[in-house]
């Protein structure tokens, strides 16, 4: 992805695309750079991260799963005495816990069968880890159960992303009358996250006429809202960049969880922060994360049963207390989540970590934190790379023409799919 001037002491490679590598990746090294601390952000298939490697004192891993270039890098950066961390997001270094995933996807036996494989390798580059950062006490608390040292390193926004969302609260709806509640579903694997409140919302519809409920992203909203076709809107995925004017368009964003889930109970708190950012209150399902986020009634709410999205829902139609609970949210927002502030979060941790393994880079003595300029943020152009033909390329070569050709099938049942539904 980079070529950087000054040769990295951290360099950060993952092996995803889209939100996950630009919350935990790209917002990383924007951290970083804003700390003053040299940084490179590469992806697993760029031949430049061994390159980079044989400069830094800390490589992090997100999202890479184990293989023959991988084991290079680990060794690479072992032989100097540097640290090997891995980045985790999400379970998906927990092959045991697949089962709890709800997606379409897996109707398909080839990608379940290819999925849990990359867990394991997910697993094994975790296992040879020195430990992890996570975003969630819930990961950590997995990760410190698999044996390995686990630090919380919370998402937070980018320059670009408080900038945008300034911009967008410039743009909110004007007063018509009308209760805009609003769910945004990033992947397609929150069906049952949003039918455990859909009777809520349903009754919230029958109730107050001029309530409209907006769907944006992926969701399969399933039978009974027919009586309702005149108030639900749905549409497509947005980028990133244009969320922000969507969020600011309404009066309640929805962040329902199943509990009794442990791949719903590792999910960070982004979605309270991306509306509290356009001055929009959440109400959300009490996971570990939402309830470190919201103070339940302050600058969110917390609902723990049906009974309690109702209320919530309910109680958010008086205009006063939705934009107190709005304002309370937004001022949480900049305090915790901007990328300044979690930039000082970062160095302290890493001079922690380092500390714990009787290390003195002292992170902390390098930093300048007075940058904030646009110029820290990423380009544009990184987010489309790599190709999928450099990914299916790297495939070949790590994973042989099996696993290739295993790949190529779900790129192409995907596109079939919009055509000819799962069975």
């Amino acid at each position: 992805m980079q070529n950087p001037l000054t040769p990295p002491s951290i360099l950060i490679i993952t092996g995803a695309k889209g939100d996950t590598r630009r919350y935990r990746a790209f917002h990383l090294y924007q951290q970083l750079l804003l700390a003053g601390i040299p940084a490179a952000v590469c992806h697993i298939t760029d031949g430049l991260s061994e390159e980079l490697v044989r400069q830094c004192k800390l490589i992090i891993f997100h999202r890479t799963p184990y293989d023959p270039r991988v084991s290079r890098l680990i060794q690479s950066v072992r032989s100097r005495n540097g640290l090997v961390l891995v980045d985790a997001d999400d379970l998906i270094f927990d092959s045991s816990a697949f089962h709890w995933i709800d997606s379409p996807d897996f109707k398909d036996p080839v990608r379940a069968k290819l999925y849990q494989a990359e867990m394991q390798r997910q697993q094994q580059t975790l296992l040879l880890s020195d430990g992890a950062l996570t975003s969630t006490d819930y990961l950590a608390e997995v990760v410190r159960k698999m044996g390995k040292p686990a630090w919380v390193h919370r998402n937070a926004a980018n320059l670009e992303m408080l900038e945008i969302s300034n911009r967008a609260k410039g743009q909110k709806r004007r007063p018509d009358g009308k209760y805009v509640i609003g769910y945004a579903s990033g992947t397609p694997t929150h069906n049952r996250d949003f039918a455990l409140i859909a009777p809520a919302l349903m009754e919230t519809l029958r109730v107050n006429p001029m309530a409209e409920l907006w769907v944006i992203g992926h969701l399969d909203m399933g039978a009974g809202w027919q009586p309702f076709h005149d108030r639900v809107r749905t549409f497509k995925p947005v980028p990133w960049r244009e969320l922000p004017f969507w969020l600011a368009q309404l009066d309640v964003n929805l962040a329902p969880l199943l509990l009794d889930n442990p791949f719903s109970q590792s999910k960070s708190e982004i979605k309270f922060m991306e509306a509290a950012l356009v001055d929009v209150p959440t109400i959300a399902s009490p996971t570990d994360a939402f309830s470190f986020a919201i103070q339940d009634g302050l600058n969110g709410l917390l609902a723990h049963t049906l009974e309690d999205w109702q209320a919530g829902l309910l109680a958010l139609t008086d205009h006063t207390a939705r934009s107190l609970m709005a304002e309370h949210a937004a001022s949480s927002a900049v305090v915790e989540y901007a990328p300044q502030n979690r930039s000082r979060q970062l160095v302290a941790l890493l001079d922690q970590i380092s500390s714990s393994f009787g290390q003195d880079h002292e992170w902390g003595k390098k930093t300048n934190f007075t940058q904030t300029s646009s110029s820290y943020n990423w380009p544009v152009e990184w987010e489309t790379q790599p190709s999928l033909l450099k990914m299916g390329w790297y495939s070949l070569q790590s994973r042989g023409v099996m696993t290739l050709l295993k790949q190529l099938w779900i790129t192409l049942r995907r596109l079939l799919v919009r055509w000819i539904p799962y069975r």
